[in-house]
């Protein structure tokens, strides 16, 4: 039996078996050409005139969190898969908005629906904000000459009405380069350490018990040299596609990428180890912080985040540490320009860039960065460089990347109880208020 077919009916067996749990007793599974779809909808109330929509670039979403949260608030619910759904490698970026389109046509032609609001959360934020892009500025969006990869031909998309993005991050190709430990290369089949560059070197500032703290010298020195390994991959990879197109490759029409000592989950960004790095981990400005019992103040506001240890052995390994691509995958889903991986980034060298993509979308927007995790500066700079006339940021104390309490996070039980319900509750009435 082929992948897909297997994946769909194993979706249909998951969410039918988890029905008694959702919010809607029986979410309705919907293919939708390429890509696969679960319409949730409130189990009582007004029939919902406003439709939200939620998806990944990669990871599937057809029963996460959000789809109850907001169906349970009086919201139709979309939640769907890419074509390119747990598989990475096979990734081209450009071809996403169609996905999205299928998604927002099948949302809009529902009985009783006015109004669609894209949600994008972790990797769904640059793959929504591409969408509202291109449809509020046209294909010539992802065409420009300074993108790496560029559209081919899109139809004319619909524009949601507004955009979430709660723990949104920068972008996949701004991940990566954050993620890349410049100190390790591999020279006839072994593994060689710069000790300067080594973030988990002692010398350097690393502890595997706790906090690491790293001088701002490393830091700079750092953020460069993760800078460099990029552009040098970069480099490589399009000079074999320069080779490729004159027919002197040997393929004619892609290849693998292995991108060693970088994936997520053996990430070597020092703000794992080092969570008091306020260039991702703390506000620039004075922010609204929801707290746990529901009010809101204004302040600097510091993630709580507690360190990941064991990056120093995952790094390493290949199924943790290493990235198999494709030179379609890399350049178009995974890779970006810089000078530094910090305030460097040429954001617009590639379309998988949340922060660049919102520089040019006009519809109401709300940011919402959770407290425990370490976004918090990648969101604020979202919302500063957003130029909608309705904009919104919010800060969810002690909440984690899945929007759940950062239990470790906590100096008492129950600290950072209620991030799911404070989230949620102000997501629905944000969207109320103007829809």
């Amino acid at each position: 039996m082929k992948p897909a077919r297997l994946l769909a009916l194993a979706t249909i067996a998951s969410l039918a078996s988890t029905g008694a749990s959702l919010a809607q007793s029986h979410p309705e599974y919907v293919p939708l050409g390429r890509i696969q779809a679960a319409l949730y909808k409130p189990d009582s109330g007004p029939a919902p005139h406003i439709a939200y929509l939620i998806a990944h670039r990669t990871a599937n979403q057809l029963s996460t969190l959000a789809c109850t949260e907001l169906a349970s608030r009086g919201f139709l619910v979309v939640c769907f898969n890419t074509r390119f759904v747990n598989n990475e490698t096979i990734v081209n970026w450009e071809e996403t908005p169609l996905d999205v389109k299928a998604a927002v046509d099948f949302a809009r032609a529902q009985p009783g629906i006015t109004k669609v609001v894209l949600l994008g959360h972790s990797g769904g934020s640059p793959l929504m904000s591409f969408y509202q892009a291109i449809a509020e500025n046209g294909a010539a969006y992802c065409q420009k000459p300074e993108r790496m990869m560029k559209c081919g031909n899109i139809p004319a998309l619909t524009p949601a009405d507004g955009l979430v993005f709660p723990d949104a991050h920068p972008g996949n190709p701004a991940q990566a380069l954050r993620g890349i430990n410049p100190s390790l290369s591999v020279v006839d089949g072994k593994i060689v350490v710069d000790s300067t560059l080594d973030p988990f070197s002692a010398a350097n500032g690393y502890n595997p018990k706790g906090p690491s703290k790293y001088s701002k010298d490393f830091q700079t020195r750092y953020y460069a040299a993760q800078s460099r390994a990029m552009n040098a991959q970069i480099a490589k990879v399009m000079e074999a596609k320069a080779r490729m197109a004159k027919g002197e490759y040997t393929y004619p029409d892609n290849d693998i990428v292995l991108v060693p000592f970088s994936d997520q989950e053996g990430s070597a960004g020092l703000m794992l180890m080092d969570p008091s790095i306020p260039e991702f981990m703390s506000t620039a400005k004075p922010q609204k912080l929801l707290k746990n019992d529901g009010s809101i103040v204004r302040q600097i506001v510091h993630s709580v985040a507690v360190p990941e240890l064991g990056q120093a052995e995952s790094n390493r390994e290949f199924n943790a540490g290493t990235k198999v691509l494709t030179f379609t995958s890399y350049l178009s889903a995974n890779a970006t320009r810089s000078t530094n991986s910090v305030d460097g980034i040429d954001h617009c060298s590639t379309n998988i860039s949340t922060i660049c993509n919102l520089r040019t979308v006009k519809a109401p927007i709300l940011v919402a960065a959770m407290g425990g995790w370490r976004f918090v500066r990648d969101q604020e700079q979202m919302y500063e460089e957003s130029p909608a006339a309705d904009k919104d940021f919010i800060v969810v104390e002690g909440a984690i990347h899945p929007y759940t309490p950062c239990r470790p996070c906590e100096k008492t039980p129950g600290q950072y109880s209620n991030t799911v319900k404070n989230l949620f509750d102000y997501m629905a009435a944000w969207t109320n208020k103007r829809f």
